[in-house]
């Protein structure tokens, strides 16, 4: 990939894509993500419109994006590995493309 990249979502992690609940999502661009929101559950924003897409440098950057761990809740704390680390943006499978 040369120049610039985005994330596009396949949908949440764990789902078949037949068994999507949020498939309004599926193919839409992140455009925005806080994960510091909701005291370190995290927020994402996103579009279907390519224009308003966020933009990384390359694939590694939209990647450290992905797995972003917010500072205020560094691990998950349920579950059955409660020392995991919290990373709010892996609930969605994503595809890292060039920047249309």
């Amino acid at each position: 990939m040369r120049g610039e990249v985005v994330l596009v979502n396949q949908g949440l992690a764990g789902y078949a894509l037949t068994d999507q609940p949020q498939r309004a999502m599926i193919g839409c661009y992140l455009a925005a993500y806080d994960p510091e929101a909701h005291d370190g559950l995290g927020e994402a924003e996103w579009t279907p419109n390519p224009a308003l897409a966020k933009r990384f440098p390359d694939a590694a950057a939209a990647l450290e994006c992905w797995k972003q761990v917010p500072k205020s809740r560094p691990t998950r704390g349920y579950g059955s590995d409660p020392d995991a680390p919290n990373r709010p943006l892996t609930a969605f499978t994503v595809e890292v493309r060039e920047a249309p």
